[in-house]
């Protein structure tokens, strides 16, 4: 799915099933960086549980387009 925040940026967020459990992928387009857990600037951040990456869409302003 495609989101996009306020300032323009636009992200993928998708489920995907590895070795019987469920990942959630947030990765950058173009030239969009993901903000890692030490404020690192990544393509891609992979999160474990749903809440958790659902609640950093939300904070940086990722809606569905």
């Amino acid at each position: 799915m495609k989101m996009v925040n306020p300032k323009g940026e636009a992200v993928y967020y998708n489920i995907v099933e590895k070795d019987g459990h469920f990942r959630y992928i947030v990765k950058g387009i173009g030239s969009t960086t993901i903000k890692g857990r030490d404020r690192q600037r990544l393509k891609s951040r992979t999160f474990t549980q749903q809440a958790q990456a659902e609640g950093y869409l939300r904070r940086n302003g990722f809606i569905c387009v």
